[in-house]
């Protein structure tokens, strides 16, 4: 088995399974990955790590390489930013256990909000979310209420109870996620960065460690790309990119955004000094 991805392969290094909020089951995940022609994913579900193992999966008469990944939630001067972080192989158990314990502080957070809002019908967390192996998150709360009743659909239910007004904010500083990810051997980068935050808070996330930013992305525009580019190549960062597909869409198919290792090179590389 390849300890890391060949640059000549296609990737997808976000995605998400029914493990948050994705759609589909890891399994089948992997599955669309390989239909849609991919050969390197990274399933990066938020806060929660180890669906999948990684290395090579052989997926009908093809090969899949699944690289260690989660997406991990923090905030930053009242904002929530969210960090991705890959490992070259197993993930470290202390790595593993944070995550499992931000999986319960959602359960927490889930069940907190289910109590502000107050309305009947309504489901406290599962007892897989209690345990650390199901990231709850506002979309499951959105349906929750609509599957109760109490909302006409997802947009309705997020505008009237699935707020922060209602749902505990987090309580981890961006920060100190970069940190902790680092100090387990993790590769960081900045998912999906917004343009005006960028400019506000990379000079203080590049000091705590951040080592890339998310700039390539399905229905990035030339110039955002350019700007992302150019932000990178100013504070000694690397590129990363991944469609943040969620399977929910179906004109959205998985691997109709693709990359080249090429064009995360110095993602490989970083995972390659860490191997």
């Amino acid at each position: 088995m390849r300890p890391i991805p060949q640059r000549n392969q296609l990737f997808d290094l976000h995605m998400h399974s029914d493990r948050s909020d994705g759609r589909f089951s890891p399994e089948e995940v992997l599955e669309r990955a390989v239909e849609g022609g991919l050969q390197v994913v990274a399933l990066t579900d938020h806060d929660l790590i180890g669906a999948v193992d990684p290395g090579l999966h052989r997926i009908g008469t093809r090969d899949l390489h699944v690289l260690a990944g989660a997406e991990i939630s923090g905030t930053h001067d009242g904002r929530e930013f969210h960090l991705l972080v890959y490992f070259p192989g197993e993930p470290p158990a202390g790595f593993v256990d944070f995550c499992s314990d931000q999986v319960k502080a959602r359960a927490r957070r889930y069940d907190a909000a289910v109590h502000n809002i107050a309305l009947p019908g309504v489901a406290s967390s599962p007892e897989s979310a209690r345990d650390g192996h199901l990231a709850l998150t506002r979309l499951h709360l959105a349906r929750a209420l609509v599957d109760a009743g109490h909302a006409d659909d997802l947009g309705d239910a997020f505008a009237r109870y699935a707020s922060h007004e209602n749902v505990p904010r987090l309580d981890l500083p961006f920060t100190e996620c970069i940190r902790i990810a680092r100090g387990f051997g993790g590769v960081t980068s900045w998912a999906h960065p917004p343009k005006e935050a960028v400019l506000a808070h990379l000079d203080a996330f590049v000091e705590a460690g951040l080592q890339g930013l998310e700039g390539l992305r399905p229905a990035l525009k030339r110039a955002d790309r350019k700007f992302y580019k150019q932000a990178a190549k100013r504070h000694g960062l690397f590129l990363t990119g991944g469609s943040d597909w969620h399977g929910w869409h179906p004109s959205q198919r998985l691997g109709l955004f693709q990359l080249r290792g090429a064009d995360v090179a110095g993602l490989l590389e970083a995972l390659e000094a860490a191997a």
